[in-house]
């Protein structure tokens, strides 16, 4: 069965219309009644089309209400992205920079432990009556702590930063 148009009516009355027209002869009832018809049909299509247009409308606004709600969502769900993104990389910062301070304090301990141990002996025997090169010394290290700091941090962080990047490519 072939699907029927949902102008059918209208399609129908018009090849009514096109068939009555090519009579030769028409009476004045027969063009008052055809006239009268036409106008009919034609009063319902446009009331139609107005009902449709109106549904339409009102169909175009519910969607671009949903697109722009849409539109507010995306940009709300970029804005917490880039928080959370922002946020991982304080973490892992903070983190980074806690092991790289407990790295240098070990490493600060040990120098401490290898001046007293070994090396203080011999400015001692090398300076014995000068107390200010073995804290000239110790100065040194305590001075190079900050610097040693900044340095594995600085080197951890673009390490983790080098591994995040692979792995995000690698996601893709």
């Amino acid at each position: 069965m072939a699907k029927q148009s949902i102008y059918q009516r209208e399609v129908d009355s018009l090849e009514q219309s096109k068939a009555f027209l090519q009579k030769n002869e028409y009476s004045k009832l027969e063009l008052q009644l055809e006239f009268k018809k036409n106008v009919e049909n034609y009063e319902e299509l446009i009331d139609q089309v107005k009902i449709i247009t109106r549904i339409s409308d009102r169909l175009q606004k519910k969607l671009n209400k949903t697109n722009e709600a849409l539109e507010s969502s995306n940009t709300q769900l970029a804005e917490l992205n880039d928080q959370l993104n922002e946020t991982i990389d304080q973490l892992t910062e903070a983190k980074i920079g806690r092991k790289a301070g407990t790295i240098v304090m070990f490493i600060a301990i040990g120098l401490f432990i290898v001046s007293e141990a070994f090396i203080e002996p011999i400015i001692d025997r090398a300076f014995p009556d000068n107390f200010w090169v073995g804290l000239g010394l110790k100065l040194i290290v305590a001075i190079l702590i900050k610097p040693g700091e900044d340095f594995a941090n600085n080197y951890m962080l673009k390490k983790a930063r080098k591994k995040q990047l692979e792995e995000s490519k690698a996601m893709k």
